[in-house]
């Protein structure tokens, strides 16, 4: 799994101060992160949905992304099976298999199995968006993701949680980390 934060609003405890500080007649607020920890005390978080983010994530699995997309705030551009030839695609492997020997010879029997059945389908002229019918949730795919702030703490909140699945979780706490250091107060709120 690779994150990348490729874009960012600047300054976004400065931000979120001045934009709050209307509420109050004012243009600028003079001790932004006290306000900011006063709104996020408060529940007044609207005025986070100001601070966007766009990620590029490579590498999670098509499992992990039907739980990402559960998040409707959120905006995704995702490789398409349907136009994409998925045969070069990994798979992502749960740690339980991988770290048991004959469960892994299973698991690669089986991964290399659908390969060879999608390969084969493809070339009997089966075009990729029904061909890709027989791979599974474990496929590799990459994306892009967009939310504004607001999102980012409920995802975080949902997604990092010990009853949530490893992978969303190990993905929850990339995009905590790849925010900055600005913001980490914001997700122990």
């Amino acid at each position: 799994m690779e994150i990348k934060l490729i874009q960012a609003t600047p300054e976004p405890i400065k931000k979120i101060a001045d934009i709050a500080s209307i509420c109050y007649g004012k243009e600028d607020a003079r001790e932004p992160k006290k306000l900011v920890k006063r709104l996020l005390r408060l529940g007044h978080h609207s005025v986070f949905e100001h601070i966007y983010f766009t990620w590029e994530i490579k590498g999670i699995s098509r499992a992990c992304l039907a739980q990402l997309t559960r998040h409707r705030h959120a905006s995704f551009t995702v490789r398409s099976q349907r136009y994409c030839n998925e045969s070069e695609q990994g798979f992502v492997i749960p740690d339980a298999i991988e770290d048991n020997d004959t469960a892994y010879i299973d698991w690669l029997d089986a991964q290399a199995e659908i390969k060879g059945a999608y390969n084969s389908l493809i070339s009997k002229g089966v075009k990729r968006e029904d061909a890709r019918f027989i791979l599974p949730q474990a496929t590799e795919t990459d994306l892009y993701m967009s939310c504004n702030l607001r999102e980012l703490l409920h995802i975080y909140k949902l997604r990092s949680s010990k009853a949530a699945q490893w992978e969303i979780r190990e993905l929850a706490g990339r995009l905590r980390v790849s925010v900055g250091e600005e913001l980490q107060f914001m997700f122990d709120a």
